[in-house]
């Protein structure tokens, strides 16, 4: 099987490392420094149980994003294609992946906020795209180096109305690899309800982390941030339902507080981002949701707030 995974961070170097690890081809789009260590010296990943597994550069084909165009051999190459780069450079990867994927190959992407699937769908069609959501917990320490923080699960599915199921021989045989690979896949028949609360969890805990620069589990043990979060989550919750999502047997409450307590000595990517000196995730997410309330006439005051802060704090950190 012929995968590429497009942006190699954290959740891309998880994914990459254990389809490489159990037998599959594997293609890693990187750029810069990262490209260069995973060429050169390969990967290594830190698991939860205290593994660490190196996979040297022969396990896979790096192509750098940096350098220019396709090569031709890899033009329609892949059977599979998963964008894992941070959601501001979606719309790139959305091109290199229309070059890389093959006729009858499928694409799904795994970066933070919504609205993913469809940017992808522009460019290689419905019929080829799987919207997708993952709990899998990961932090990239450097280039070529990743620490696997809490196994989770990857959610799945097509489009409403798609021919895309299960059973259908390219979604059975990729379920199989990840599967296989140990990141346990699961099917929804309603994805962008999968997608949807994943944004409303992100919306509650990535900038209230990041502007507080506090562990996720700090969150049940102050009360004033775990309560802005949540009011955050509600705002974003009366968007998703306006927009005919079903949360009816969603709990905000107790999916926040599960949430932070099964992640609570992770740092979430957006206080990493900070910390990095590197830009936020925070429009796709906090700034998604402004932007969808404005279009339905829903005030988002408490996102409003958590945006401005965040973006003040990312221009102070690389200026």
């Amino acid at each position: 099987m012929r995968v590429a995974v497009l942006g190699v961070g954290a959740i891309g170097g998880l994914i990459a490392s254990r389809l490489a690890r159990s037998g599959c081809e594997v293609l890693l789009c990187a750029r810069g420094e990262t490209a260069q260590a995973l060429d050169a010296v390969g990967l290594l990943l830190y698991t939860p149980d205290g593994r660490t597994i190196a996979l040297a550069p022969d396990r896979w084909t790096v192509f750098d994003t940096n350098i220019g165009d396709i090569p031709i051999e890899l033009q329609g190459w892949a059977e599979y294609a998963i964008l894992c780069g941070k959601s501001y450079d979606v719309a790139n990867l959305c091109k290199i992946t229309d070059q890389i994927l093959s006729l009858n190959g499928l694409a799904m992407c795994f970066s933070n906020g919504i609205g993913h699937m469809e940017k992808l769908a522009n460019f290689v069609g419905k019929h080829r795209v799987l919207g997708a959501s993952t709990t899998h917990g990961a932090i990239r320490i450097g280039p070529g180096e990743v620490r696997w923080t809490s196994r989770g699960t990857i959610t799945m599915g097509g489009f409403s109305g798609s021919d895309l199921e299960p059973v259908e021989p390219r979604v059975d045989s990729l379920m199989s690899a990840l599967d296989e690979a140990g990141l346990r896949p699961s099917w929804s028949e309603d994805i962008a309800k999968s997608i949807w609360s994943k944004l409303l969890l992100n919306v509650a805990i990535n900038p209230v982390c990041a502007i507080a620069g506090v562990l996720n589990g700090e969150m049940l043990l102050n009360p004033e941030l775990f309560e802005t979060g949540l009011a955050a989550m509600e705002e974003a919750a009366r968007i998703a339902t306006a927009e005919g999502i079903d949360l009816t047997d969603f709990d905000l409450s107790q999916s926040l507080e599960d949430l932070c307590r099964a992640t609570a000595d992770n740092r979430v990517s957006m206080l990493q981002d900070i910390m990095a000196g590197r830009e936020t995730e925070i429009e796709s997410i906090c700034g998604e949701v402004i932007k969808r309330g404005e279009a339905l006439g829903i005030p988002t005051p408490r996102n409003q707030t958590l945006h401005a802060l965040v973006k003040g704090i990312e221009q102070s950190t690389r200026a």
